[in-house]
């Protein structure tokens, strides 16, 4: 990566335009601030990829991208997991053109250079005529560093760096949440990907995820509705749900709080399902946690956070959120299937669709605010973003995480600090 570290350096002051309490607007519209996030942010951290059960058997793969660049993830037929520049290194072409596929070997489509799915040269068209016989590179070429945790795969552009299990620190409990869901301990993400294309800038749809001020204006139609979407929680200034900064630019909304307080029943995270009508699912995790623990985690269920800086753990969805230009943003989602879960998870496909479908009632309401947002921003006045809802009453715990109510921007905050932060790195500041 020695041409990225040559242009990482950055005249952009990062601590002057990030302050406690409001970014300035810049951050959202300007070119060259974009460019920085894509070094800085997507080429030297942790960026996840792909998911295990994506990929299943060997000779499985899915083509994702890391920040700018396309890459290659693959069950190698030795049973073992790589990304790869999807970049085949005799004439630069892209190697694999769709999105996901299950071969033995991968074939440049420019002049037929064939790979193994752990990269290797298997083979070229009429090898006797380069010089001496020798093929320099040999193969696609491997991403620096790749890591995994719970079946999630992650990737970094830069050898060097913070360990995956630093980069996600106290968030990891978030994924073990999920997890622990399912009386198997597994996910899968095999329901297929939806895509939106957004006319916003990546970090609006970041900030949103997990803001629990909007849902009354912006989505008011639907709570309108819909009364089990309006009635499972409590949406009020009072509602005991809590928004947290885990720090490391990790963030939630603690609907658990909420569902611990109600306490009535079970599964209020699907809508208020009845127990009865999961009756395999309960009796699965029971057996597999223990009755006490098991009706703990099918209380409080599923998370609703944001890992920094792509992932969202929507509840039982997962969305991935991929930088296009200052102003667009494609953003990803998928429904999460429980092994072990079947009953729910035929559930949560439906609900899925309903929410962040292609007529789904969310996903439009939120296209359509971060579509406003971007022209807003666009304007030259005020040069400011206030940030500052809830600062005073915000609570630190022990650990360091930091807890706001729910309309308070804990969350946002908590984002801005690490990104100032790893924005400013190597710049003297």
């Amino acid at each position: 990566m020695s041409v990225a570290r040559q242009n990482a350096a950055s005249s952009i002051d990062y601590r002057r335009l990030v302050e406690s309490e409001r970014v300035h607007g810049s951050l959202y519209t300007d070119e060259a601030v974009f460019v920085d996030e894509m070094d800085k942010i997507y080429a030297r951290g942790w960026v996840f990829l792909a998911h295990y059960s994506e990929i299943p058997r060997p000779g499985d793969f899915v083509v994702r991208q890391l920040g700018r660049q396309s890459v290659i993830v693959s069950h190698d037929l030795t049973g073992e997991y790589r990304v790869m520049f999807n970049r085949c290194p005799h004439r630069g072409a892209a190697v694999c053109q769709g999105d996901a596929g299950h071969r033995r070997s991968l074939t440049c489509p420019y002049h037929g250079w064939t790979f193994a799915l752990d990269g290797r040269l298997m083979g070229v068209p009429s090898p006797g005529a380069y010089e001496g016989g020798q093929l320099q590179p040999a193969g696609l070429a491997h991403i620096p560093r790749v890591a995994r945790y719970g079946g999630f795969i992650f990737g970094s552009l830069y050898a060097d760096g913070v360990s995956l299990e630093t980069h996600l620190g106290k968030a990891k409990v978030w994924l073990d949440q999920l997890l622990g869901l399912s009386p198997e301990g597994e996910i899968q993400l095999t329901a297929g990907w939806m895509k939106h294309r957004l006319n916003c800038n990546w970090k609006m749809v970041v900030e949103n995820q997990v803001d629990g001020y909007h849902a009354q204006m912006v989505h008011g139609s639907l709570l309108a509705a819909n009364e089990t979407f309006a009635t499972v929680r409590d949406r009020k200034d009072t509602s005991p749900t809590r928004v947290r900064d885990f720090g490391d630019g990790h963030t939630d909304i603690d609907h658990a709080t909420d569902y611990r307080v109600a306490g009535d029943k079970l599964f209020r995270w699907t809508g208020g399902i009845p127990e009865t009508r999961l009756g395999n699912y309960v009796a699965a995790m029971r057996q597999a946690y223990g009755a006490e623990e098991a009706n703990r985690r099918m209380l409080e269920g599923p998370p609703h956070a944001m890992l920094f800086p792509n992932i969202s753990l929507a509840e039982m969805n997962i969305m991935v959120i991929q930088p296009i230009s200052p102003t667009e943003t494609v953003q990803f989602t998928t429904p999460v299937f429980l092994k072990g879960a079947d009953e729910l998870n035929a559930r949560t496909l439906r609900r899925c669709e309903g929410a962040l479908g292609p007529a789904g009632f969310l996903i439009a309401d939120d296209a359509e605010i971060g579509e406003l947002t971007q022209i807003g921003v666009n304007n030259l006045a005020p040069e400011w973003l206030l940030l500052n809802r809830g600062l005073s009453s915000e609570d630190v715990n022990a650990d360091g995480t930091r807890v706001g109510g729910l309309m308070d921007e804990t969350s946002q905050r908590g984002f801005w600090r690490h990104y100032r932060e790893v924005m400013s790195e190597g710049a003297g500041a």
